[in-house]
C-alpha cells in the first residue's frame, strides 16, 4: 500500500511559510536528501531552525510575533478561532498528515486551558511518508496478537507513521481487516486509504471515538494515537468484545513503558499482550518484539 508521498508534505509546508524562510530550507534541502527532512521550528524574534535526519539546523531567517501571529492565521485558513480548541491543545493539523505545534502564553479561565496568546513557537511535524518496516509490522499484527499491541518509541521516532501503516497494511491486500482509526489529531490523510478497509474518525476524543467504534462500527480492530488514562476503561470495554485495540505511547523501552503510572490502568486490565518498541539511528529503524 503506497502511502502519500512525504515530498508532498513537504512542498505543502513550505507552500504556506513565508518566501524568505521557504527558499532558504529549499536551498538547504536541495543539497541534502529531501526526504530526511522531519521538522522546521520557528520562533518569535528568534532564529528558525529544521531537523534533518538526527541533526538540528539553525537557518538564519527569523519571523518577528506579528509575523509568526500572521502564519498562524494562514495555517488556520485565516479562521483562528474555528481551531481555538485545537491552539488551546496545543496543534494544528494541515493536510498530508502535517501537524504544526503551537507554543505560546496559556490563557486559563479558572482551572480550565481556553486557549494560547502571544505565539512564541510554531513547529511543522513533517511526516515520514512511507514506513520501511510496514511489512515486518504487520507480520507481528498477524503472528502475535490476540488482545493487543502498543507500539512505542521515543517522541519523534516514527510511531503515528507506524500505526499509519499498519492501518493501510492490515485493512488492504488480499485479506483486510475492518480497521478503525480514532484520529483525535487529525494525522491521517483519508486519501491513502480509499482501496481499504479503514474508517477514520476524524477529531473525536479518543475515549469517545473508542465508544462510537465498539457501538457502531462492527471493526476487527481499533487503533489510536498516544493512549493514556483517560482512554483505560474504552479500552477495557473493546478488550470485553473481542475487539483487539493497537496504540501508542511515549517511551525508550519497555520497562519504562510499563512503570509509567499513566499507563498503568490499561496494562491492569491486560488490554495489551504485543510490546513493539521502534528505535532509529542513522542506520535506520529497527523493532523490538515482548510479550507479555
Amino acid at each position: 500500500m503506497m502511502l502519500t508521498k512525504k515530498n508532498n508534505a513537504i512542498e505543502y509546508a513550505l507552500s504556506v511559510l513565508p518566501r524568505s524562510v521557504s527558499r532558504e530550507i529549499e536551498g538547504l534541502v536541495s543539497v541534502r536528501r529531501t526526504v530526511g527532512l522531519k521538522e522546521i521550528r520557528l520562533r518569535a524574534e528568534g532564529r528558525a531552525s529544521v531537523r534533518i535526519g538526527t541533526e538540528n539546523i539553525r537557518l538564519t531567517s527569523s519571523l518577528s510575533e506579528d509575523e509568526l501571529y500572521s502564519l498562524l492565521c494562514t495555517v488556520c485558513g485565516g479562521a483562528i478561532y474555528a481551531h481555538r480548541d485545537d491552539i488551546a491543545a496545543g496543534f494544528v493539523s494541515l493536510p498530508y498528515g502535517i501537524r504544526v505545534g503551537v507554543i505560546g502564553t496559556a490563557r486559563y479561565d479558572a482551572s480550565a486551558l481556553t486557549g494560547i496568546e502571544r505565539i512564541g513557537s510554531l513547529v511543522f511535524r513533517i511526516p515520514s511518508g512511507e514506513c520501511s518496516f510496514a511489512d515486518e509490522l504487520c507480520e507481528i499484527f498477524r503472528r502475535e496478537v490476540v488482545r493487543g499491541m502498543l507500539i512505542y518509541s521515543p517522541p519523534g521516532a516514527g510511531k503515528t507513521t507506524a500505526l499509519r501503516a499498519l492501518a493501510a497494511g492490515l485493512g488492504g491486500g488480499a485479506r483486510p481487516l475492518r480497521v478503525c482509526v480514532i484520529d483525535e489529531r487529525r494525522e491521517f490523510f483519508a486519501e491513502d486509504y480509499r482501496e481499504c478497509e479503514v474508517d477514520i474518525l476524524v477529531g473525536y476524543k479518543k475515549s469517545t471515538g473508542l465508544d462510537i467504534a465498539l457501538r457502531t462500527m462492527s471493526p476487527d480492530l481499533v487503533m489510536v494515537d498516544e493512549i493514556g488514562p483517560s482512554e483505560a476503561q474504552s479500552v477495557a470495554a473493546a478488550l470485553l468484545s473481542g475487539i483487539p485495540v493497537v496504540a501508542t505511547a511515549h517511551a525508550s523501552s519497555a520497562d519504562e513503558l510499563l512503570s509509567r503510572p499513566a499507563l498503568k490502568p490499561v496494562f491492569d486490565c491486560r488490554a495489551f499482550d504485543t510490546l513493539v518498541g521502534i528505535s532509529c539511528s542513522e542506520r535506520g529503524y529497527s523493532l523490538a518484539l515482548d510479550k507479555l
